[in-house]
């Protein structure tokens, strides 16, 4: 993950208005971040991914296809969501005087090159299938939640 938060850290010195830059998850899990001080990572993540969810929502709603960004401007700071792929996006939190064509410019050619570094991880992962795991009998986990997991 430190060469996405080196993209990122690229990202924040080409456009020094940006005060808080993350990967996250669809489900809200920082994947690599460079956050500002009083930003905590785990309500930045689950606040990308509320906002991600209510985007689909929207477009889905409009039939305005798939979302590829979404910006959130207030007086000082703006926030602003790529989709990075399927799974992942990149937020992040920039003074509202940013200039936003460069911005634009810079997050894009960023997203990318994090979705690179992304599809590189997936690729030398290996994949696990839980039944495998099991012995084929997934009978023990049927019914079970993260909540069970958690209790014992």
């Amino acid at each position: 993950m430190e060469k996405i938060e080196e993209l990122l850290n690229q990202l924040i010195r080409k456009v020094p208005q940006i005060r808080a830059a993350a990967v996250v998850n669809t489900e809200g899990i920082v994947i690599s971040s460079v956050l500002e001080g009083d930003i905590s990572e785990e309500n930045f993540g689950a606040m990308s991914a509320a906002l991600l969810g209510l985007g689909d929502s929207v477009l889905s709603e409009v039939k305005g296809g798939k979302l590829s960004e979404i910006y959130v401007k207030g007086i000082d700071k703006m926030i602003l969501l790529s989709k990075i792929s399927k799974d992942h996006l990149l937020s992040l939190s920039i003074s509202s005087d940013a200039p936003l064509g460069l911005l634009l410019v810079e997050v894009r050619k960023t997203a990318k090159l994090i979705s690179s570094v992304l599809a590189e991880i997936e690729k030398s992962q290996p994949t696990v299938d839980i039944s495998d795991l099991l012995g084929g009998d997934t009978s023990i986990i049927e019914g079970l939640s993260f909540k069970d997991l958690l209790e014992e």
